[in-house]
């Protein structure tokens, strides 16, 4: 009798077992890894609205495999201190947790994003203020409906900026800047990705501006439904880090 249970008190491990084994988590490199973005801004001015469209490409992950992104919209400016937008952005490249899946043969994988278009909306509010000197603090509010999953969420952007003057003209902007994406209806945490930014920007016009950044980011996947399903309610957690670098350019339509 004592045998008897011991061997049906083993089945569910053993079953536990096999099924975690037929059901791997996504793995993450060690350390962080070097990503590159480039991203090209126009902006213009329409009485009370500043239209603005921004092109953007990353190479990320493994292969250095290209994100892009295309948002067009404009600011509005509701008080000397705060900006209002609203914007429409397709991208392609993005990856999200339930890309992680299965093919017939039962072998795991990244989905393929880089050919998929998504469609979001994109509703700003950044408020802004003096912090003495020549110091600017900010903090971009954006909440975004990615379409093509019906996901929601909210990205905060404290930001603080010191601007090189000549006079009154500015000729240069260091800048911080932190960024928290929290999920409004999807997943289990609470947030999925961080952003912790240093760069600059250098005005050889008052029409032209360039400059570097570099970044640390860190975005964590969490339990695809393929995963779910096929290890019988089982879940994880991979924290992807990368180190990116990245290149802005923004052009001013006066």
């Amino acid at each position: 009798m004592t045998k008897l249970i011991v061997k049906t008190s083993f089945l569910p491990l053993l079953l536990a077992a096999v099924s975690a084994h037929a059901a791997p988590a996504p793995s993450a490199p060690r350390g962080r890894v070097a990503q590159y973005e480039a991203s090209a801004r126009v902006m213009g001015r329409a009485g009370r609205l500043e239209p603005l469209a921004d092109l953007t490409q990353r190479w990320q992950f493994e292969g250095l495999r290209p994100q892009r992104s295309l948002m067009l919209g404009a600011y509005g400016r509701a008080h000397r201190n705060l900006k209002l937008g609203a914007f429409y952005q397709v991208q392609s490249g993005a990856r999200h947790d339930d890309d992680w899946t299965k093919d017939a043969a039962g072998n795991w994988f990244w989905r393929p994003a880089a050919n998929r278009p998504e469609n979001i909306l994109i509703l700003d509010a950044t408020p802004r203020t003096s912090l003495g000197g020549r110091f600017v603090g900010s903090l971009k509010v954006r909440f975004e409906r990615n379409f093509f999953n019906a996901q929601s969420s909210l990205k905060l952007e404290p930001e603080v900026a010191w601007f090189w003057l000549d006079g009154l003209a500015p000729k240069g902007t260091l800048f911080l800047r932190h960024g928290t994406y929290i999920p409004l209806n999807f997943g289990t945490r609470s947030f999925y990705e961080r952003w912790w930014y240093a760069g600059g920007l250098w005005h050889p016009t008052a029409a032209i501006s360039a400059g570097p950044s570099v970044a640390l980011r860190d975005v964590v996947w969490t339990t695809s439904s393929s995963f779910a399903a096929a290890s019988g309610g089982g879940s994880y957690k991979v924290l992807h880090r990368s180190l990116v670098w990245g290149l802005t350019v923004l052009v001013r339509a006066l």
